[in-house]
């Protein structure tokens, strides 16, 4: 008697070559991870290992991080370049640090130094208020004061060609000269005030805010038009040499402003709130080529600028990109289009703009700018921002900061069970790959370098090409669950891993056959004698769902994840 012959289960194999990156949704791609740490796309298709980082230094209180010839950090209230404190103290707290020429502009605090000689700073404010006697007196322009003019209410008798004068019987004084065609208007008529040190501090063209001047078409806002120590030059007529000993103030102001950037050699900054009991909504821009006036207004296309904006709600984060400075809004972004001639354009575009406290995660990688946003990640080109983060899935991060190198957007930021992510986003492969907990402060790139600084103070090399290199790195991938991407039951009988470990590296290989709640050891590798080839074979039980999980120190590249598929019955 003989038994009839059984036929063996039907099997078919499943390799991945092309591993995605990660993924958070519920239901991943093939080769993606739903779980990752401190893994790369630089080796794709094959999965790899982040590069080593280098720590530099650490600060004791990190307060921001830029980079301009040398790298230049904020700790506490110093402003450190290449490990040397340079310029004024600050107050403590967050800073914002812009580049201008040479320049580094530090806000809130107002002040700026001169990166190629450090012992040139100061503050972009100045405030003067004179103590004992001012004089007044007409000159021209440049300070030379006018001779021999009489200030009368009848024009002098018999006046001779070039004769002045001073013309009192309007509300307001009027210098004329004697010519052929009789009493002329005398052009560019200027006040000298004239008191012990004055015009400290200020510089022709400068734009000020006069008070305790005692006439009112001299108090307001006024252009220096000429500065001595002593003395300051501004249009305007008075009634005859006169003097005054009240206080007179003078004063270069700067408006406060929540985000600042430049562009097009002006500096750009926003504003939402209340100043001095006003709600301010607004736009501001420097003077051309001066970063220290703000309120500058002689009628010339280099002047300041100053609009007040409709869009409801404050201002986010700012920009400076494609030759234009844009202020974000979380639901909108106020494009500013300068004019050469000064008539600037602001236009309001609705769209997702940057999330609140996120102001620090725009960068332009590649051409593009980046920017963490209410509903994930966007890229803009320069038309509408479009979503790029929907592999995370509803991560909803808080507070995020990023950092661009190499068509590769660094991000991080706090999740929503308050954990600290750094996710790197390959613009390139458009992928999602997740490195570690790092809670970054701020980032900058320095030639082929990316330098981030975290809340604890550690400022690292994030391609370890300077500084202290760290040790081994600890990675992790988790896979979804495999053999889901068919209607038919089907059980994975073995799985292949093939990789490539160097001397010192370590894999561990875990799997979980009731969806990640219990996880079992099935095997491991180490490298040994240089880089090593190798295969890791795994023997999971009998069950519609298997999740796989490596675990590895150092090194390591993989390049397949073979799974051999056995068919099951029909039934649940």
């Amino acid at each position: 008697m003989f038994f009839p012959k059984m036929k063996p289960p039907r099997q078919n194999r499943v390799t991945i070559s092309r591993f995605l990156g990660y993924d958070r949704r519920e239901r991943i791609e093939t080769g993606s991870f739903a779980q990752m740490k401190n893994l790369s796309g630089c080796g794709f298709p094959a999965m790899t290992v982040r590069p080593h980082r280098g720590l530099v230094t650490t600060l004791a209180q990190p307060g921001a991080l830029t980079v301009k010839e040398a790298l230049l950090w904020v700790d506490g209230t110093t402003l450190y370049m290449n490990g040397k404190p340079i310029g004024p103290m600050l107050a403590k707290g967050e800073k914002q640090l812009v580049s201008m020429g040479a320049y580094l502009l530090i806000w809130p605090d107002k002040v700026w130094i001169n990166t190629r000689n450090t012992a040139d700073f100061g503050s972009l404010e100045n405030t003067v208020t004179t103590d004992g006697t001012a004089a007044f007196s007409l000159c021209r322009a440049d300070g030379t004061a006018f001779a021999n003019y009489a200030p009368a209410e009848q024009p002098p008798k018999e006046p001779q060609n070039g004769t002045l004068w001073l013309d009192i019987s309007g509300q307001t004084p009027v210098l004329r000269q004697y010519t052929q065609d009789g009493w002329m208007p005398v052009e560019n008529v200027c006040v000298k005030i004239s008191a012990a040190g004055i015009g400290r501090g200020f510089a022709e063209g400068d734009g000020v805010e006069m008070t305790g001047c005692g006439l009112t078409q001299l108090n307001g806002l006024k252009v220096l038009r000429h500065v001595e120590e002593n003395a300051l030059v501004l249009e305007g007529v008075v009634a005859g040499d006169t003097s005054r000993t009240e206080k007179i103030t003078i004063r270069r102001v700067v408006p406060d402003m929540d985000f600042v950037v430049e562009c097009g050699n002006r500096l750009w900054g926003c504003k939402y709130g209340i100043v001095n009991g006003q709600a301010v909504n607004a736009i501001y821009a420097s003077k051309l080529g001066d970063f220290k006036n703000w309120t500058c207004y002689a009628g010339l296309s280099t002047d300041s600028y100053a609009v007040t904006r409709g869009s409801d709600g404050p201002f986010t984060g700012a920009a400076a990109y494609l030759g234009s400075p844009i202020f974000f809004k979380e639901q909108c972004m106020e494009r500013v289009y300068p004019s050469a001639a000064g008539a600037h354009q602001v236009v309001n575009v609705a769209c997702a703009g940057v999330k609140r406290g996120s102001h620090k995660s725009i960068t332009t990688v590649d051409g593009t700018l980046y920017y963490h946003g209410p509903g994930g990640v966007y890229a803009f080109d320069g038309s509408m921002p479009v979503v790029v983060s929907r592999a995370l899935g509803r991560m909803d991060l808080q507070q995020a900061a990023a950092g661009g190198l190499e068509g590769r957007y660094y991000l991080s930021g706090c999740d929503e069970k308050d954990q600290w992510q750094l996710l790197v986003y390959d613009t390139q492969l458009r992928m999602w790959f997740r490195e570690d907990e790092t809670h970054a402060v701020s980032f900058a790139r320095r030639g082929e370098e990316l330098f981030c600084l975290t809340a604890a103070g550690e400022l690292w090399a994030m391609l370890g090409s300077t500084g202290q290199p760290e040790g081994p790195v600890l990675w992790e991938a988790e896979s979804g669950d495999l053999g889901l991407d068919t209607a038919e039951n089907k059980y994975p009988t073995r799985l292949t891993l093939r990789m490539e470990l160097p001397e010192g590296g370590e894999v561990q290989a875990f799997l979980s056959c009731d969806g990640g709640r219990n996880w079992s050891k099935q095997g491991a590798v180490r490298g040994q004698d240089g880089p090593r080839g190798c295969l890791l074979h795994l023997r999971p039980q009998r069950a519609g769902q298997v999740r796989l999980r490596l675990q590895g120190k150092g090194r390591c590249t993989l390049y397949s994840i073979s799974a051999v598929y056995e068919k099951g019955s029909d039934g649940p």
